[in-house]
């Protein structure tokens, strides 16, 4: 087992939010450039952890969460799709990912989607945050946590910064860029429900 998969079993991971238990606490976003398939990757994750597809062309997306979704569920992992509710829907993921952007300018959503279905969002600021859960979102990825090699120009919060904001939040918040063995230690016994990374579950 790797250094952040072992750091982020039960054991080690304080689990915050007792009452959001049913979302999961780990996550291992594909990236375009970083990780476009994510497969070899999945047996590494904790029981449990989700899996976060994103694609900047649809079909490609389609293609990708139709590949994933089977593996992971053999693993006990969950899937949710970037960028569009409805799509994720069709291709029997668990749930959708929104960007900052996107959960900006969507409309609360309402309850009527499939059991367990789970909203997540992105924000870097307490307004985005405020703003996510306004879109419906059940969950945050509040970034960029520390330095990272998707957005290297991007002002990143520090763990001090992060804690501060996470507890402005009424949802679950996971840390999210730069996360690696070591300096998630630093996250551990925060506000901090969870993490996710790219790169990282495969150091």
């Amino acid at each position: 087992m790797k250094k952040l998969a072992k750091l982020c079993t039960r054991h080690n991971w304080p689990r915050q939010h007792h009452l959001h238990k049913s979302l999961p606490q780990f996550y291992l976003f594909s990236d375009a450039e970083r990780l476009p398939d994510p497969s070899s990757l999945l047996f590494r994750l904790p029981r449990g952890a989700c899996v976060v597809l994103r694609h900047t062309d649809r079909q490609s997306l389609v293609s990708l969460a139709q590949l994933i979704i089977p593996q992971a569920r053999k693993l006990g992992l969950k899937v949710i799709v970037a960028g569009d509710i409805r799509l994720a829907l069709h291709v029997g993921a668990d749930g959708a990912h929104l960007s900052e952007a996107t959960a900006r300018c969507e409309r609360p959503r309402t309850k009527t989607v499939k059991r367990g279905f789970f909203i997540t969002a992105t924000a870097h600021t307490r307004m985005a945050i405020w703003r996510a859960r306004q879109a419906g979102a059940d969950l945050i990825f509040l970034s960029p946590v520390f330095e990272t090699k998707s957005h290297p120009r991007a002002r990143r919060l520090g763990a001090l910064r992060f804690a501060v904001l996470a507890r402005t939040s009424q949802i679950p918040i996971v840390a999210l860029g730069g996360i690696t063995h070591n300096n998630a230690t630093r996250l551990a016994f925060g506000p901090a429900y969870g993490l996710a990374a790219i790169g990282a579950w495969r150091d």
